[in-house]
C-alpha cells in the first residue's frame, strides 16, 4: 500500500511538472499565453514540496523494507531454533516412551513372577495342609485307640481277638501288650505272648515273631502253648529261608517231650519233607552241590 501511494505521488508530480513546462512553453511561443508570476511560484513551491515528500517516502520505504528483512531474518532464526527444540523434545519424548515401555515390561515380568511365586506357595500350603490333616487323623486314631481300651480283663481279651480277626494286627498287638502290662502274673501270660508273636507273624514280620516265640519256649517250657510256639517258629524260619533251623523246630515238635497233639506232629512231618525236597525255591541256606569231576 505504501508503494502504491508513492507511485501515485510521483505521477502527480510528473503531471505538475508537465503543466509547468506547458505554461512556460506557452509563454515563449504565444504572446497570448500570459502566466501570472504568482501562480508560477506557487506551482514551483508545490513541485518542490512534492519532491521532498517523494524523497521522504522513498527513504521511509527503504527503511521499512530493511526492517522487514531484518525481522524476517530474525523470524527465520527463531523458527529454526523452535524446530531444533521441537526435534530435541521429540527425541527426549521418544526416549522417555521407550524407557516407560521397558519399565512396563519389567513390571509385567515382576507381576508374572509374583503370580508364579504365589501359585507355588499356594500349592505348597495345600500339600502341607494335606500332610497335617493326615497326621492329625493318625493322632486322632491313636487317641481313640488309647481311650477305647476296655477296662475289664475279659473285654480286653475279647477285643484283642476281635481286632486280630479283623486283620488289624497292630491294634490287636497293642491290646495284647496292654493286657501283658496290666496283668503280668496272669495264668495265661504265655498265651498272651504267643498271640503277640502271632500278630508279628501275620504281618510278615518274622524276626520279631521269632523273638516272641523264643521267649515263650525259654520262660514257659511246660505251657500248653509250646507246640504252637514251636510250629510257628519253624514256619517263621522257613519264611526267612533258614530251612535247617526250621527243620530243627519241626523235629522238636515231633519229639515225645513236647506232648504235642497228633495233628501238630503230622503237620511238622509234612513241613520237614517239603523242606528236604526243596531245590532252592524256599531254602537259601542249602550248600551248593559239589562239581562233578
Amino acid at each position: 500500500m505504501k508503494r502504491m501511494s508513492i507511485i501515485s505521488m510521483v505521477m502527480r508530480s510528473s503531471r505538475a511538472l508537465t503543466t509547468v513546462g506547458a505554461l512556460g512553453l506557452c509563454g515563449l511561443l504565444s504572446t497570448g499565453c500570459i502566466a501570472l508570476k504568482a501562480d508560477q511560484d506557487e506551482l514551483a513551491t508545490e513541485v518542490a514540496k512534492l519532491r521532498q515528500e517523494v524523497l521522504a517516502q522513498t527513504k521511509n520505504t527503504g527503511e521499512t523494507i530493511s526492517k522487514v528483512e531484518t525481522l524476517t531474518d530474525e523470524l527465520e532464526t527463531k523458527i529454526a531454533e523452535l524446530d531444533e527444540v521441537l526435534r530435541r523434545n521429540q527425541a527426549d519424548l521418544g526416549l522417555r516412551v521407550d524407557n516407560l515401555e521397558v519399565d512396563a515390561q519389567e513390571l509385567r515380568g515382576a507381576a508374572e513372577n509374583a503370580d508364579f511365586v504365589a501359585t507355588a506357595a499356594k500349592q505348597e500350603l495345600t500339600e502341607l495342609r494335606g500332610d497335617v490333616d493326615v497326621r492329625l487323623l493318625a493322632l486322632e486314631e491313636k487317641l481313640n485307640e488309647a481311650t477305647n481300651i476296655p477296662e475289664n480283663k475279659t473285654e480286653l481279651w475279647a477285643e484283642a481277638e476281635k481286632q486280630f480277626k479283623a486283620k488289624n494286627y497292630k491294634g490287636s498287638r497293642r491290646l495284647w501288650r496292654t493286657y501283658e502290662s496290666r496283668y503280668p502274673t496272669d495264668a495265661k501270660m504265655a498265651e498272651v505272648r504267643f498271640n503277640i508273636g502271632l500278630t508279628f507273624f501275620s504281618a510278615r514280620e518274622y524276626r520279631q515273631a521269632l523273638g516272641e516265640f523264643y521267649r515263650i519256649i525259654q520262660e514257659s517250657p511246660k505251657d500248653p502253648v509250646i507246640p504252637d510256639a514251636l510250629y510257628y517258629s519253624g514256619l517263621a524260619f522257613a519264611k526267612l529261608g533258614q530251612c535247617e533251623n526250621a527243620i530243627k523246630y519241626f523235629e522238636a515238635l515231633r519229639s515225645r517231650k513236647t506232648k504235642a497233639p497228633s495233628h501238630y506232629k503230622d503237620k511238622a512231618k509234612e513241613q520237614v519233607e517239603i523242606l528236604k525236597k526243596d531245590k532252592g525255591e524256599i531254602c537259601s541256606d542249602q550248600a551248593a552241590p559239589a562239581d562233578a569231576s
